[in-house]
């Protein structure tokens, strides 16, 4: 049960001030060197205390067109999570909307090990008001010492109680298995694993790491989202060592930075889910190397149509020479797949014509017209293109292989021609 919020103070194992310098006995001076205590650094928070104790929690509102680098919170609202099922094997996102779920980010005592903790939790989610508007509140839960955890882990159980599904960025392997087994320490319950969960990391990697390489979220925020974060950020290596100054000494000051950290790592992931569900829903990408990173992820996960019509569209597109090729390639193995190997062929020659050293799709065509069209003499000259482009290859153990391969399989093909001339 919730009870009134008490006054807060620094933890009690932090020591005293150190004392006034000798002159400096005036109220004002005790007052400059006395720390400040999480309500003077974050305006609105409060402790919630309940029959486990006290943690501090802060809300910020935000209304639903609050913009966050290039894109509104909104946003995420106009798609759908059932759009992620093909890619994501939980059929139970067919049925929920993105009102119904709770993103979750933490910030911890370090990386890895059993005494781990996380003594911060960020959550964002989407509320509806009584006029019927939409609103997102970021709540965070702090531990002013370790004996808040199990207070905070019981506020947190109330609040997932209410959705119906998580959204984390890499949380799958860090978040859900840190809280989760904080939980068991704690001997509380955890419903963490039952639920739906979304973790924005893969997707964000399938999609965009051919593009701009790192993934990592801040980096997506610069080089994605359009969003610059302000001087008020602390680095996240930084992140538990502020909060070990902060058990030792009482000083909170920093702590703003962690705070604010925290915060806009929630507001990303809301943004950055929307960017991801509004291209997975209608197949279509912002960029065309991205458009065909996701066609390659639709033909891993065996959707050939879908997969053949994000790639044609992407290579409509303007990309590197090598990435086209590479969409070629894709295209023809689907086609070929598929049993229509006509249009692979088509394709395989549209990039043999326009190739300058590769020669798989020489080979490939050399193989379709021997073994499939029965045309010898065109599989020989095909071969012949191929010994071509790999005489001009820097003389390495892979390009002898390919020659001599070539050279098998164009003494084998005159045979044939003679043979056949023989006849």
């Amino acid at each position: 049960m919730v009870k009134t919020a008490r006054e807060i103070q620094p933890p009690t194992r932090s020591p005293l001030p150190n004392p006034l310098p000798e002159g400096e006995g005036t109220e004002g001076a005790r007052s400059r060197r006395r720390p400040l205590s999480l309500e003077q650094l974050l305006p609105g928070g409060r402790v919630v205390e309940s029959d486990d104790g006290g943690c501090f929690v802060i809300d910020r509102v935000f209304v639903a067109d609050h913009r966050h680098g290039g894109d509104s919170l909104a946003d995420l609202l106009r798609n759908r999570p059932a759009a992620a099922v093909p890619y994501v094997p939980d059929a139970r996102l067919e049925a929920l909307d993105f009102r119904d779920f709770l993103f979750l980010d933490t910030e911890t005592t370090g990386l890895a090990g059993a005494g781990t903790l996380a003594f911060m939790v960020g959550v964002a989610y989407c509320e509806r008001r009584p006029d019927g508007s939409d609103v997102f509140v970021v709540r965070q839960y702090f531990l002013r010492d370790h004996g808040d955890e199990r207070a905070m882990l019981r506020q947190l159980d109330g609040l997932l109680a209410e959705r119906a599904g998580l959204i984390t960025f890499n949380g799958r392997s860090f978040d859900v298995p840190l809280l989760d087994n904080r939980y068991l320490m704690n001997r509380l319950p955890s419903r963490l694993t039952d639920l739906p969960h979304i973790d924005l990391l893969l997707p964000a990697r399938r999609l965009f790491r051919a593009r701009l390489g790192s993934c990592a979220l801040g980096a997506l925020e610069r080089n994605l989202l359009g969003l610059q974060r302000t001087q008020d950020d602390v680095p996240s290596a930084l992140i538990p060592a502020l909060y070990y100054q902060y058990l030792r000494t009482g000083e909170m000051g920093a702590l703003a930075g962690v705070f604010y950290h925290n915060q806009m790592d929630v507001l990303s992931m809301v943004t950055l889910a929307a960017r991801i569900f509004r291209q997975l829903e209608a197949s279509c990408c912002d960029d065309p190397i991205d458009q065909f990173s996701l066609a390659r992820w639709q033909a891993d996960l065996g959707l050939r149509e879908r997969a053949e019509s994000t790639l044609r569209a992407s290579l409509d597109g303007e990309m590197p020479f090598e990435t086209y090729h590479e969409g070629l390639y894709r295209l023809a193995a689907l086609l070929k797949a598929g049993g229509r190997r006509d249009e692979a062929v088509v394709v395989w020659q549209q990039i043999a014509h326009t190739s300058t050293s590769d020669v798989a799709a020489h080979v490939e065509l050399a193989k379709h017209y021997e073994w499939v069209a029965r045309d010898a003499a065109a599989a020989l000259a095909w071969t012949d293109r191929a010994l071509a482009l790999v005489a001009r290859w820097t003389p390495t153990p892979n390009a002898r292989l390919a020659r001599a391969e070539l050279a098998h399989r164009r003494e084998r093909l005159i045979r044939k021609l003679a043979g056949r001339d023989a006849v």
